[in-house]
């Protein structure tokens, strides 16, 4: 008896990876433009290696209009099935040259300037000594970089509660930030009440004090109840852990964030000011680049995160 050639074996054997990989990429970013970036190639490489794709299997992989590219359900299948192959495919060829010596696992991590320096920096120590064998790269950035373009794994970025996805994976909000006024112990003593505030110099960050209202002066002026005044002195700081170094040093009130300002906290250099107040901020959230969510490295990175941050969480 002959055996029948599986009609799908055959045609995944004339498949070409590089079509695939042209694909898988153009559907992330539904781009062309942006998959040429991303893979080192010209539009019009992508453009055919997507068309000689769809003519293989007999199907439209995109719509294609004056706005753009669409996935069809086809595509969306494709994309599926396209995109966890290649992950568990870099992933393994990963653990081949690290297993070879050859190559050793390297992990890319974004994030803000004072969560990097506050936070990420002086905890890093901790995740060297559980994975010795990683080597972690930190952007301090204020970019919003697209993950894959930026060749970065991870990014752990700000997100006001109204902007996180409704998708909970995409989302995966990691610790809600809380805000509060803090300042040095002696000068703390002296604000017992919203109206002692007027009294003392107020330390300003000088970026984002409008997307994140909890950063806001004035925002805390009128939460408190109080009349902004401009005779009030202000020093301005572009870092967050300057700031709250010259808050530690009794030169004013500023506005405390957590995680950030809990190591400050606990060593008693900073005391809260009108507790009360405190007021819930933004959503710290996990973002993992699609490709490179499988690898060990990445993973691991994750889950230490993850604790780590649990841990530290106020109580």
């Amino acid at each position: 008896m002959t055996l029948q050639p599986d009609p799908a074996a055959t045609l995944l054997r004339n498949l070409s990876l590089d079509a695939l990989r042209g694909f898988e990429s153009a559907a992330r970013h539904l781009s062309f433009t942006a998959a040429a970036e991303e893979l080192s190639l010209t539009q019009s490489a992508v453009s055919k290696q997507v068309k000689a794709l769809e003519e293989a299997l007999r199907q439209d992989l995109f719509v294609r209009g004056a706005r753009g590219l669409r996935l069809t359900g086809a595509g969306a299948l494709l994309l599926e099935g396209v995109g966890d192959a290649l992950g568990r495919l870099a992933s393994t060829v990963a653990r081949l040259q690290r297993a070879d010596g050859a190559v050793r696992a390297r992990l890319a991590v974004t994030t803000s300037p004072s969560f990097a320096s506050l936070w990420l920096v002086p905890r890093l120590a901790g995740f060297q000594s559980l994975h010795p064998e990683v080597d972690v790269h930190v952007d301090s950035s204020q970019q919003n970089l697209p993950l894959e373009r930026a060749d970065v794994d991870v990014a752990i970025r700000l997100t006001r509660a109204e902007d996180l996805p409704s998708d909970a994976d995409a989302a995966r909000p990691l610790l809600r930030q809380r805000a509060m006024l803090v300042a040095a112990p002696e000068v703390a003593a002296r604000v017992r009440t919203a109206a002692d505030l007027a009294g003392q110099t107020l330390l300003v960050f000088s970026l984002p004090g409008e997307r994140f209202a909890q950063l806001s002066w004035a925002r805390w002026h009128e939460r408190l109840g109080l009349a902004p005044s401009a005779a009030q002195p202000r020093f301005h700081f572009s870092q967050y852990d300057d700031l709250l170094r010259a808050c530690a040093q009794g030169m004013g009130v500023a506005i405390g964030l957590t995680p950030l300002v809990l190591p400050r906290l606990r060593g008693g250099e900073l005391a809260v000011v009108l507790p009360a107040h405190a007021v819930d901020g933004p959503f710290y959230r996990l973002l993992v680049a699609p490709q490179r969510a499988a690898r060990p490295e990445v993973r691991a990175f994750c889950d230490w995160l993850q604790r780590a941050l649990a841990d530290d969480a106020p109580r």
